[in-house]
């Protein structure tokens, strides 16, 4: 009997213990269930306009429209080659952003919706990796090799702007992107005249970033520039980025490369490549000598266009009455049957 009933005492501890895995399995699952609903909850309780706004906050929203294999193709047939070129003119200029028509690329200094201006562009697609920089080393002299290539990190630091680094990705803040403090581009153009194929033409070579730091009341911004970005890397994305080029028509049937593939900027000549590789401002000590140096090197390359057309002799044949100057009506009477009557006398001795 006490055998008996030890085994059932055994089974019946047995099942107790069974039983409570059972319930603690049971209480975990449950556990798991209801932090899943909560969150779900949660989830759903949070508003759209605070979902977006939480993911703005956390890193920049890069809305620089991507390139695709059509844009690729079209921007390999706009590449533009001075290597075969016969005359060339390498000309540096400044664009002021503050000032005309150049306004067009600083506006809006925050994104809004999907527009942005060009240096908010520039910088999140150097963020995300696709595109490449170069370092500015001097005023008198640039590097687009891979020995100047510059790490964004770098950019960032010198900046004082804090990241996240996800993979190869920069996440910044939008509000840490100094897009209101650059108001100037250096950029590098090329006249050139490729005489195989009749062309002239400009290319834009590179653009870089100024950075405008006010330094008091009444000492002005002191430029600072950023880096070297070549045109080419940077076309196809702001291609893509309508533009604003009027006062009086407002609307955006321009993009930024249209901007720079027609001349539409306006910026002051402030070097030319030379065989001393000298800026003007080294050559020319006065306002007014530099002036005239920015005009007299403006003219000679219109002057080189209007060399390159000969035009036809008849066209600058004046009549006499024009040489000099108009006669009263009576006059020229006269001497149109004056001249009707010789030319009829000539022809009658010819016979």
């Amino acid at each position: 009997m006490c055998e008996n009933t030890n085994r059932i005492c055994q089974v019946e501890e047995i099942k107790l213990k069974r039983m409570m895995k059972t319930r603690s399995h049971i209480i975990t699952i449950a556990a798991f269930l209801l932090c899943c609903i909560m969150q779900l909850n949660a989830q759903q309780g949070e508003s759209l306009r605070d979902r977006i706004a939480r993911r703005q906050n956390a890193q920049v929203s890069s809305s620089v429209p991507q390139v695709t294999i059509r844009t690729e193709m079209k921007n390999q047939e706009q590449k533009q080659y001075t290597e075969n070129a016969s005359w060339v003119r390498e000309v540096y200029r400044f664009l002021d952003l503050t000032k005309g028509v150049n306004g067009a690329l600083y506006n809006p200094v925050q994104p809004t919706g999907d527009r942005m201006n060009l240096y908010t562009a520039i910088f999140n697609l150097l963020a995300d990796g696709n595109l490449i920089a170069y370092k500015f080393i001097d005023i008198n002299r640039e590097s687009f090799t891979q020995d100047a290539v510059i790490d964004f990190k770098d950019v960032l630091d010198n900046l004082k702007i804090p990241f996240m680094k996800e993979g190869n990705v920069y996440k910044v803040d939008r509000y840490d992107v100094p897009s209101s403090e650059v108001r100037g581009y250096y950029i590098k153009e090329a006249h050139y005249f490729d005489q195989t194929n009749s062309l002239l033409d400009t290319k834009l070579i590179a653009i870089c970033p100024m950075l405008m730091i006010q330094d008091g009341y009444d000492t002005g911004a002191t430029r600072y520039p950023q880096f070297w970005i070549l045109y080419e890397d940077l076309r196809p994305y702001i291609s893509r980025m309508p533009i604003m080029t009027s006062d009086i028509n407002n609307v955006m049937n321009k993009t930024v490369d249209d901007f720079f593939r027609l001349n539409l900027y306006d910026g002051e000549i402030y070097k030319t490549t030379n065989l001393e590789n000298k800026i003007l401002k080294d050559i020319y000590k006065t306002p007014e000598e530099m002036k005239a140096a920015q005009e007299r090197i403006e003219d000679e390359i219109r002057q080189f266009e209007k060399n390159l057309w000969i035009m036809n002799d008849s066209v600058y044949i004046k009549s006499e009455a024009e040489r000099t100057g108009q006669k009263s009506n009576s006059n020229t009477k006269t001497q149109k049957s004056k001249s009707s009557s010789q030319a009829s006398y000539s022809a009658r001795d010819r016979r």
